[in-house]
């Protein structure tokens, strides 16, 4: 199991019962298998109780790290509490991106011609959801990426698409060329 999810496991855990115990976790008889295995520590790595713990036990001090719990008490018998970080941390990923715009459904693509289009787009980071939806958009019209974020095409773009760039403001991040003649670097002798 990636650590991302058990991590997110960890903190949902901790918000919904509260101070936690890596011992109550995993108690040290054989039913602990099942407490693994709720846990996704159930793995031929994570075979013993020991070596579950001592997973936990890292993937609970990275997030201790991150400021998203803190840790109470002596060392052998500490408590894990999640912290409001934490908490802002859980719920901002819980909830899906409400910025995500609608994919365009195209009666018609204009058809092609001889002349090469390329799109460039540097869309920041925050509006990673628009980002995702522009390839998406230039893939359904035709498209191909070249790289992550440069798409060659033979057809104008439709005028929806042209019209949702203006709306969603990504015009000024959104760069496109016509390519008229076709040429190769060639080196002389």
């Amino acid at each position: 199991m990636e650590y991302c999810s058990l991590a997110r496991t960890l903190l949902a855990h901790l918000a919904e019962v509260g101070p936690l115990m890596i011992d109550a976790l995993l108690p040290p008889h054989p039913k602990s298998r099942l407490a693994r295995s709720l846990l996704g520590l159930d793995q031929k790595r994570y075979s013993s109780r020991t070596a579950a713990k001592h997973s936990l036990s890292s993937i609970l001090n990275r997030l201790k790290r991150e400021g998203l719990v803190t840790r109470a008490g002596p060392k052998k018998k500490s408590s894990w509490v999640i912290t409001a970080k934490g908490r802002i941390s859980l719920s901002k990923k819980a909830t899906p991106q409400r910025n995500s715009p609608k994919s365009i459904i195209y009666t018609a693509l204009p058809p092609q011609d001889n002349i090469t289009r390329l799109v460039t787009f540097d869309v920041p980071e925050k509006q990673r959801a628009k980002r995702n939806w522009l390839r998406n958009e230039l893939i359904a019209c035709g498209y191909d990426a070249l790289q992550k974020s440069v798409f060659i095409g033979r057809r104008p773009l439709p005028d929806e698409l042209i019209r949702m760039i203006e709306i969603l403001s990504l015009d000024r991040c959104i760069h496109l060329v016509g390519i008229d003649r076709k040429g190769t670097l060639t080196q002389s002798a």
